[in-house]
C-alpha cells in the first residue's frame, strides 16, 4: 500500500528549435492536432527561429512536463495593439489528456504571462461551431469543456477562423471566441469586439503569413481576411453590444459527440535510490584514502615526517576536547 503520492507539472519556454526536447514536443503536436487546425510545423520553426523583432504579435512556444518527463507542447500568442492573448494550442500525449493535467497547464500559462508582467486585458481561445457545432474537431470538443469550468465566457457573435495559408480550406469556418479577464464581463462593445478581432486577423494572421507565403499568395491571403472581417461587420451591424454567455456550459448538457476527458493523470512511481546509496558509499570509502594519498603527498614535499603532523595534530585534538568538556561542566553547574 503507498502512503505517498505525487504529481509535478512544470513548463519551460522554448526559444529556438535546437533547444532541448524541441523535435520531441513538435512530434506530439503534430500527432494530436487535427489537421483543419494545425499550424504547419515548418511555419512554427520559421517563426521561432526569425531573429527580426516583430512588433505586431509575440509567438511563445513552450514544452509540458509531467514529472520530468516531457507530455506535451503548447503555444500561445500575444497581441500588445489590443493587450490580448490568443491560447492557441496545448496538445498532450494520449495517456495525459485528462481534464486534471489540461486545467493545469492552463493555469501555468497564464501564470507565465503574470509572472513576466505581460499587459493583458482579455485571453481568448477559439472553438469551432462548425455546422452549428455538429461537426467540430477533438480539441473544441475538449476545450469547450474546460474553458468555460475556467471562467471563460462566450462571445455570442459571429467569428470566423482565418485559414491557416492559402490551400488549407478547413481550416476556416464558423467559430465561438471564448474570453476570460480579470474579472467577469457580461457584455463588450461591438467597437471592441471589431478591434479585437481586427488585432487577430491583421496584427497577427497577416503578419504571419506575410513572412511565411510567396508575395503573390500573400496578397490573396490579405483579400480572404478583409471579406471575413466585412462579413463580420455586417452580421454586427444591428448590435451595439455582443453579450458574454456563461451559463450555456457544454459540460452541463448531455452530447454525443463530448469526449471524455475526465480521470487521473498517469501515477508516477518514485525511482528506487540504490544507486544514489552505492555512489555515496563508494565516496565514503574512496575519498579518505584519496585525502590520505594526497596528504602524504604534501608533506613529502616540504620533507615533513608523518609523526611530527600526527603528535601536533594529537595535541590540538587534546586541547579542543579538553576545552569543550571544561565548557560543558562549568554550563552544567551555572
Amino acid at each position: 500500500m503507498r502512503s505517498e503520492l505525487e504529481y509535478s507539472f512544470r513548463i519551460r519556454r522554448i526559444e529556438k528549435s535546437t533547444d532541448a526536447d524541441y523535435a520531441a514536443a513538435l512530434k506530439i503536436y503534430n500527432e494530436t492536432t487535427p489537421y483543419e487546425i494545425k499550424t504547419n510545423t515548418n511555419e512554427i520553426t520559421q517563426w521561432l527561429d526569425r531573429k527580426e523583432n516583430i512588433l505586431s504579435f509575440e509567438p511563445m512556444f513552450f514544452a509540458l512536463y509531467f514529472a520530468n518527463t516531457l507530455s506535451g507542447f503548447a503555444m500561445i500568442t500575444y497581441i500588445p495593439s489590443q493587450r490580448i492573448v490568443i491560447l492557441e494550442y496545448i496538445a498532450l500525449a494520449a495517456q495525459y489528456r485528462v481534464n486534471t493535467v489540461f486545467f493545469t497547464y492552463i493555469t501555468l500559462l497564464e501564470s507565465y504571462l503574470n509572472a513576466n508582467q505581460y499587459d493583458v486585458a482579455f485571453i481568448l481561445n477559439e472553438v469551432s461551431n462548425r455546422r452549428n457545432g455538429s461537426d467540430i474537431d477533438k480539441e473544441s470538443q475538449i476545450f469547450s469543456k474546460l474553458l468555460c469550468i475556467e471562467g471563460y465566457g462566450r462571445l455570442d457573435a459571429l467569428y470566423l477562423t482565418p485559414p491557416l495559408g492559402t490551400n488549407n480550406y478547413e481550416s476556416s469556418f464558423e467559430a465561438f471566441l471564448f474570453v476570460k479577464s480579470a474579472g467577469n464581463i457580461h457584455t463588450l462593445e461591438k467597437q471592441t469586439y471589431l478591434d479585437i478581432i481586427k488585432a487577430i486577423y491583421f496584427d497577427y494572421f497577416l503578419t504571419w503569413y506575410t513572412y511565411v507565403l510567396p508575395q503573390n499568395e500573400t496578397t490573396q491571403y490579405s483579400e480572404i481576411l478583409n471579406k471575413c472581417f466585412e462579413s463580420i461587420s455586417k452580421k454586427l451591424n444591428t448590435l451595439t453590444t455582443v453579450p458574454v454567455v456563461y451559463s450555456e456550459c457544454p459540460i452541463l448538457r448531455y452530447n454525443s459527440q463530448t469526449l471524455k476527458t475526465s480521470g487521473l493523470p498517469p501515477t508516477v512511481q518514485k525511482k528506487p535510490k540504490t544507486l544514489l546509496y552505492i555512489i555515496i558509499a563508494v565516496l565514503l570509502i574512496t575519498c579518505p584514502i584519496i585525502i590520505v594519498i594526497c596528504y602524504n603527498y604534501i608533506l613529502s614535499l616540504f620533507s615533513i615526517s608523518m609523526g611530527a603532523v600526527s603528535n601536533i595534530i594529537g595535541n590540538c585534538l587534546g586541547a579542543i576536547l579538553t576545552a569543550g568538556v571544561t565548557l560543558y561542566i562549568a554550563k552544567k553547574n551555572l
